[in-house]
């Protein structure tokens, strides 16, 4: 082993040789002399005790022998460079990419970050957003989150929250709701991207919208539960959301009843990414949540 140490500086010379084309350029590269690239080209030569360059014109050429060892060296310094770039990544703290839908982002995971930081305060979190929650595109991204039935040969699924939908509006609406039929005669606040909702939540207990039911449609589930505490109307909603919201008062569930369709919102990874550091570290606090 102490051998192959000793010959590292000569491969690396001879490598750069072989990339550069010549001496000339070799030393160029490796910022030192013609003679000091000669001179550790002829020490590897003598500790090998083959020959592995010859003369070609006014610079060098490579023996059978020394291309086979430069194409070989070259592939174990590429290895090695790859290795010591994860190193720096590991040691830098690189950055966890997350792609969520919007609603998803600030109603449930923007509140609890707080609490990731304040365990770990190495990890650093990049979020995006995505317009469909059936996205498990993992480019540019290390986890999504995804709702469905969590089967996805090859990707890694853990279950954050069941996919459950719930009635909500301002306690001053909630007043005039005593049975289900009477949600139809209120201003529904319908989610663009969620847009089959109200259906799921109608159909599970037995009702449907019919020509007199008034909708208005809002860009998120967000912009719903905002309208929602306005008085504006009821919105239906992930009951994973508004946690918060019905325990400050801001917001109240009018009908026990909830929809629930045995699919859940599952964080998606790739498999051998999620068990590395910090990746691991991050998906079992996600899975850890409440």
């Amino acid at each position: 082993m102490h051998k192959l140490r000793n010959r590292l500086g000569p491969l690396r010379v001879l490598d750069a040789v072989h990339r550069g084309g010549g001496v000339g350029r070799a030393a160029e590269l490796l910022h030192i002399t013609p003679s000091a690239v000669s001179h550790q080209l002829r020490r590897l030569e003598a500790d090998l005790g083959v020959r592995l360059v010859q003369k070609s014109g006014r610079d060098i050429g490579f023996t059978t022998a020394g291309t086979e060892l430069a194409i070989q060296a070259a592939h174990l310094f590429d290895q090695l460079e790859s290795v010591l770039a994860k190193a720096g990544e590991a040691g830098a703290n690189p950055r966890i990419r997350v792609k969520v839908i919007p609603s998803l982002a600030i109603k449930w995971l923007m509140p609890r970050l707080g609490s990731l930081y304040a365990q770990h305060d190495n990890i650093d979190i990049e979020v995006a957003t995505v317009a469909r929650a059936d996205d498990t595109d993992l480019h540019n991204a290390d986890f999504v989150v995804r709702r469905g039935n969590g089967n996805w040969p090859g990707l890694r699924a853990d279950l954050l929250f069941p996919d459950e939908l719930v009635l909500a509006c301002a306690p001053s609406l909630a007043k005039r709701l005593r049975t289900p039929e009477d949600v139809l005669g209120e201003t529904l606040l319908n989610s663009m991207i969620a847009p089959d909702c109200w259906d799921r939540w109608l159909l599970s207990i037995g009702l449907a919208a019919n020509s007199d039911t008034r909708f208005i449609s809002l860009a998120n589930a967000v912009l719903c539960l905002q309208a929602a505490a306005e008085g504006l109307g009821i919105a239906v909603t992930q009951r994973a959301y508004i946690t918060q919201d019905f325990a400050t008062g801001q917001l109240v569930q009018p009908l026990a009843h909830s929809a629930r369709s045995g699919d859940g919102y599952y964080l998606v990874s790739d498999p051998a990414r999620a068990a590395t550091l910090p990746f691991s570290t991050f998906a079992n606090w996600m899975i850890d949540q409440k």
